[in-house]
Formats: structure tokens, sequence, C-alpha cells
């Protein structure tokens, strides 16, 4: 009885035995994750192979643009021949635990990510077993050459789009005086991996990025441009951008032409962006409505009540408007010297609203005008004045110089109405002419000065509708152009 027991017992210890054998053992490596073309590494290979004994192999297979070359087989035959690798041992040696060493090296030129994968075979019970060790892969090349070929192989895996299917559609929306938004509007079916817009608008425009969708935006001269790596899974895709005039053109509808492009099968299918059904009303109401002031609170314009608390007539932000002869004022006199301080009348509360200049003849004598103290009791200094900051009476005005137009209405805004609806608080100068009251800020005698500060309000606040470039001469508005012609300077985009 207790026989057959035994014989049991060992029969069961000889199937666990095959059962740890198998699943003890293991393979480790300290093989690089990236090598650069032409580079070796010295590879350590660690065969932890349990209880196993007698004839066994270890192999490991290379991509191509690798190589291996033995360093110490422990105490296998190694050969290399067609990419595989083959260590051979007739005996195992004792001990669990064997090390093997190799050199691996790159081929000069090589590139991508490079596989090695490991196999262990032996016989076990007059059967032959193999076990597989993970894959281990090499990135072998210069980073940006890696990069490039990720998104190589990333688009030829979806670059098929054989039942692709899409439409086109762009929208140019008016968004002020001869300012634009573009929409473009892409449907598609089955459509994935790269694919671009490319749009080319007329001269003397600047573009601002408004929606991108997830594509990287650029401009380069007058071509714009949307790249997807990976085009969104959406039905529907929408881009849009601003245009807006570095310099006075007549405002009318550009005429912009463009193109979406995308792969299939690693062809470029190019296709013409359909032109939609023009300037879109609704939208030029919206962009108005933007500009609506906040009601004011009495504290804040108590003396122009009947026009600042309610905010009828105040004009939308515009920008780059048609060069207009800004008619002169008529001749006023000479303003009296300021009255005692207890004489003096209380001016409308924080109006930021200039006074009616004098005719130039005037100008030539700034003495006899003396300028107000500033309320906040600082001193206006022609520095002060050419940083933008408000005053009451302008300071003479002679020669080609620059500022940039903020915004522009029919309604003197106080200085805190006009914080509060814009935003900004660098101080503006008033330049009424007509019925319109321009906001201008800054000084500038070189035109490159007053463009880099129109891009920085730009980028700064987005509640103007599209800051540009004014020009002055002997404080009268004439063109940029003709105040680059007069000056000899450069214009710059």
């Amino acid at each position: 009885m207790m026989k057959p027991l035994l014989i049991s017992v060992q029969i069961l210890g000889f199937f666990l035995l095959m059962l740890s054998q198998k699943q003890d053992i293991k393979v480790t490596h300290d093989a690089p994750a990236v090598m650069k073309p032409g580079e070796e590494a010295l590879v350590n290979i660690t065969l932890d192979k349990s209880d196993v004994m007698g004839f066994a192999k270890f192999q490991i297979t290379l991509d191509e643009g690798l190589t291996a070359e033995l360093v110490d087989g422990g105490g296998a035959s190694f050969t290399f021949n067609n990419q595989v690798g083959k260590f051979i041992w007739m005996a195992l040696p004792e001990g669990r635990k064997i090390t093997m060493k190799v050199r691996i090296k790159a081929s000069a030129d090589a590139l991508g990510n490079l596989e090695i994968s490991q196999r262990f075979s032996y016989i076990y019970n007059n059967e032959r077993k193999n076990f597989d060790a993970e894959p281990h892969t090499i990135a072998v090349g210069e980073q940006a050459d890696l990069n490039a070929l990720r998104v190589k192989e990333s688009m030829a895996k979806k670059s098929d789009n054989s039942q692709a299917n899409l439409q086109t559609e762009r929208t140019i929306i008016a968004a002020g005086v001869n300012q634009w938004r573009v929409e473009i509007h892409v449907d598609k079916q089955d459509l994935s991996g790269f694919a671009k817009i490319e749009e080319n608008i007329p001269n003397g425009y600047t573009v601002i990025d408004l929606k991108s969708s997830g594509a990287i935006f650029n401009i380069d001269d007058n071509e714009v441009k949307y790249i997807w790596y990976d085009f969104p899974e959406s039905d529907r895709v929408t881009v849009s951008y601003k245009m807006l005039p570095v310099i006075a053109m007549e405002a009318q509808k550009p005429q912009i032409k463009g193109t979406f492009s995308f792969l299939r099968d690693e062809e470029t299918i190019v296709v013409p962006i359909e032109e939609g059904d023009g300037i879109r009303k609704d939208e030029i109401a919206a962009e108005v409505a933007e500009t609506a002031p906040e009601t004011p609170t009495p504290d804040q314009d108590t003396a122009d009540s009947d026009k600042a608390e309610t905010g009828d007539e105040v004009a939308e932000a515009i920008t780059e408007p048609k060069p207009e002869s800004v008619p002169k004022p008529a001749p006023s006199p000479e303003p009296a010297p300021a009255p005692e301080p207890e004489s003096k009348p209380e001016p409308a509360a924080e109006t930021a609203e200039a006074t009616t200049p004098a005719p130039k003849a005037e100008k030539q004598e700034p003495k006899a005008q003396p300028r107000p103290e500033p309320k906040d009791g600082s001193t206006a200094t022609a520095k002060a004045f050419t940083d933008g900051n408000i005053v009451d009476v302008p300071m003479p005005e002679t020669g080609i110089f620059y500022r940039v137009q903020i915004a522009a209405g029919k309604n003197n805004l106080s200085k805190a109405v006009f914080e509060k609806l814009y935003k900004f608080e660098e101080g503006f100068h008033l330049e009424p002419g007509g019925t319109w009251i321009k906001y201008t800020t800054g000084f500038h005698q070189i035109y490159k000065s007053a463009r880099n500060d129109r891009e920085r309000i730009t980028a700064k606040y987005d509640k103007f509708q599209g800051p540009f470039v004014a020009a002055y001469n002997n404080g009268e508005r004439i063109t940029v152009q003709e105040a680059l012609m007069v000056t000899k300077q450069k214009w710059v985009p």
C-alpha cells in the first residue's frame, strides 16, 4: 500500500520539477535603448537556466543595421550569420546562471527602431523546449532623424484614406473697417493622418490665428498654413484667422486662394477650398455687440453721465480705416491762464477729453498755453507725453511721427469707462475729427518702433479689434506710405 503511494509522490514531484524548470528560466541584459549610427555598445546577457542541463542553444536575432561580435561566450561556441547569433553548449555548465558578452554595433547608415529577439532552446524529457525572452528595441539615429521617421511612419499608417470623402468651404466675415475674420470648414468622412491647409492672402495684411483645432499654425510672407500630423476625428473641423492691415487700403472683401491636402496611399491629394456665401452680416453685429461698454456706476463718471452712463452711440472699435483728410477745427481763442485754485471750475470727472487743437500759427508759442496739473499730482512732462499718458492740452507736434490707433467712436469716453471697457490702463490721446473720436496711444519717430508697439498691444489686449499704426506730419494725419517716403524709412510687415 505504501509503495504505490510513494511512486505517486515521485511522479508528482517529477512533474513539479518540469514545471519549475520551465517557469524559472529568465534572461536579462543591459542593451542600450538608443544608439547613434556607427556606435558600439558592450552588452551583458545573463541566462538563468534553472536546473536545465545537457545540450542547449541561446540565439539572438538582430534587425538589419545591427551586428553582434563575441566577447565572452560563457563556455559556448558562437557564430553570427544572416543577422543571427548562436551560442551552443554541448553540455550546459554547472550552476543556474550563465553570463555572455557581445559587442553590438550599429552601421553608419542605420536608422529607426531596430529589434533584438532572444530564444533559449534546450532538451527536457527527450523533448525540445523553447523559452522566448522579451524582445528589445534600440532606437538608432540622431534625434531629429528619429523624430522625422516617427512622423513618416505615423503618416504611412494613417495614409490609406481610400474611402475618404470631404467638402471644404471658406467664409470671409467683416470684423471692422478693413479687417476680416476667415473661417475654413472641412466636412469629412474616413479621413485621418497628415493634412494641411494653405491660404494665400493679399499683400498688406498680417494674420492672427483664432482657432487652429489642434493644427500647427504658421505664416510665411503671404502664405497661411495649418498642419496636422494626425487629423482630428470629428466630422467637421474648423480653423479661423483674422486679417489685419499693416498699411491703409480700400476696405473691400479680400481675394483669397487656398487648398486642403491629405495623403492617400502616400500620394498627396490637393483639394481647392470652395468660397462660401460671402460676408456674413450677422457676424458684424456680433462683433459690434462685443464692444458695447458696460453701464458705469455714478462714481465712475458723474459729470458726463448723459453720455458715459448709457453708452449710447459708442461706436465699435475700428482698425485701419481708409485714409481720410481730417478737417481742421475752427480756430479757437488763446486760452486764458489758469485761474487760482479756489475759482477754478471742477473738470468733468475722469473724462479723457482733448482740447480742440489751436491753429498751426498758435502752436509756435506753446508757452502761452499753460498745462493743467495732472489729476494724480504728478508733473506732466514731455516724457509723459511721448509715453502715451493722457494730457489735457496737447504739446506742439512737429515733424513726422507715429501713434497706434486702438479704437474710435462717437462719444468722448472718460478714462474710467474706457479702462473698464477695454481693460487698457496705459493712457491714450483723443483725436477729434468729423463725427468720430479716435483713441490713439504712444509717440514714435521710428515706424518700426510703432509697429512693434502695435504688435504688443494686439497680443496683450483682446478687446481691441485690430490696433494699427497712424502717421502724422506736424500733427495732421498722413498715410504711412507718405511718412515712410519723407523720412526714408523702410516698411516693416
